[in-house]
């Protein structure tokens, strides 16, 4: 019998673990694995902190007062029904954050786009003069520096559908939707009950919505807003928010149309990046941000590791790492960004319960070669040949990919990771296989030149 129960050890569960330690509760922490990675994080728990790994039944939460699921663990999984059924409070380590959080929140969603621009809203604030705090599903999690935010400093929040889902109230100062667009329906089911957990953010912004205008789905979560609504997109319809206007970023307000940069300037790649920087000029204009400091915050900010992120710029080929691409979308996007140049694509991974066919129909459209790893490497290649694309290498994993893909490039290639699926069937998180993908890619060219010498 224990006072807190953590169900999970990932960052979130060791954090709520470690919350509750200094608070002097007695804490238990299960987890259904009991790999090295597991066993290590465990060391690093405060003495007293009591672990289980390996398993667990639902009756783990008997007699507990608190029960603390991570996000990877289902919301309505056995074990947190009962401790429901039982009158046993479950809260999540992003719940509690809400709860306990004194500073103004800048929280944002969506499907494809988060991290980019949570990173570039806080890049923005900073610039600024803001004492900004990054988190969420982003870096570090919140709870371990949530007793350091002061009244007066801005928390950005990069918000998954898990963590809404989690939330009882997610009350930020300004909400930001980004898109949806079908993910994770081995975890929601139906793209329904995705898209209200990415809902609820709307739903409970205090003081300002940030919504992308093109995405209809994100369009039609307007109507659920008691906040200020703004809209971001290539047209916005007359609306508050940031749109394109020949060529340039603007800003639009009631009686205001203020150009804040050529978009031509935004530094990373691809279209979808331009949506990304107008979502960020539209939360920062909310925020009261000048137009100048959105600017040069836009101009100096750099891309995101595993998001569209140059690796090596070596013999005319550009390889690229945006391994962050784990579902269909996001890894269209990534085809998309190059232009007319050629690509080899490398693509494959942990199914999330989504059909190959958009994925597939891209790879046809704009790539050279693909080449194919991981669990749906088969199904992939499926979908590609009944396209009447027979351009495709199938590998054993990602490792094996690359190697090929140096023995394909040749100049004016673009190598391109933008996987499509998540990176559980061979790596235990996207950043994981993206430093794979980098660190493979380094060898093989220096191999390479030294040869070549």
């Amino acid at each position: 019998m224990s006072d807190v129960v953590v169900i999970g050890l990932g960052r979130s569960g060791a954090a709520c673990a470690q919350f509750f330690a200094r608070e002097g509760r007695d804490v238990l922490v299960v987890d259904s694995r009991d790999t090295e990675s597991i066993r290590a994080r465990a060391a690093t728990l405060p003495d007293g902190v009591r672990v289980q790994l390996g398993g667990y039944g639902a009756h783990v939460v008997d007699g507990a007062s608190l029960v603390c699921p991570s996000p990877g663990v289902a919301w309505h999984a056995p074990e947190l029904e009962r401790a429901r059924s039982l009158g046993i409070p479950v809260r999540s380590e992003i719940d509690l954050v809400f709860e306990r959080c004194r500073g103004s929140v800048v929280g944002i969603t969506g499907t494809n786009g988060k991290t980019t621009t949570t990173a570039l809203v806080a890049e923005i604030l900073s610039r600024a003069g803001g004492r900004v705090h990054l988190g969420g599903n982003i870096g570090e999690t919140m709870l371990d520096r949530v007793d350091a935010v002061r009244e007066g400093d801005w928390v950005v929040l990069e918000l998954s559908s898990f963590q809404l889902e989690s939330a009882s109230n997610p009350a930020c100062a300004i909400a930001c939707v980004l898109n949806v667009t079908p993910d994770h329906l081995d975890r929601h089911v139906t793209f329904e009950a995705y898209a209200q957990a990415k809902e609820k953010i709307v739903r409970f912004a205090r003081d300002d919505c940030v919504i992308g205008f093109d995405d209809p789905v994100a369009r039609g979560m307007a109507g659920a807003a008691s906040a200020r609504v703004r809209f971001f997109g290539m047209e916005i319809a007359g609306a508050w928010g940031a749109l394109l206007s020949g060529g340039d970023i603007v800003s639009v307000e009631p009686g205001l149309r203020t150009t804040i940069m050529p978009a031509r300037d935004v530094p990373l790649f691809g279209a979808h990046n331009v949506l990304n920087a107008l979502a960020a000029v539209a939360v920062s204009r909310a925020a009261g941000v000048a137009p100048h400091v959105i600017a040069a915050a836009v101009r100096g900010f750099r891309p995101v590791a595993h998001r569209l992120q140059p690796v090596l710029d070596q013999g005319g080929v550009l390889w690229v790492n945006d391994s962050k691409a784990t579902n269909a979308e996001s890894a269209i996007m990534a085809l998309r960004s190059f232009g007319s140049r050629p690509i080899v694509w490398i693509g494959g991974g942990q199914t999330k319960g989504v059909s190959p066919h958009a994925l597939a129909d891209a790879v046809a459209r704009h790539t050279r070669l693909a080449i194919l790893n991981g669990a749906t490497a088969a199904e992939l290649e499926g979908a590609l040949r009944a396209r009447g694309f027979d351009r495709i290498r199938v590998t054993g994993d990602l490792l094996a990919a690359v190697r090929a893909a140096v023995d394909e490039a040749v100049p004016g290639d673009v190598v391109l990771l933008a996987p499509g699926y998540s990176s559980f069937d061979q790596f235990g998180s996207f950043e994981e296989r993206g430093d794979a993908f980098a660190a493979q890619v380094r060898s093989l060219a220096g191999v390479a030149e030294a040869e070549a010498r």
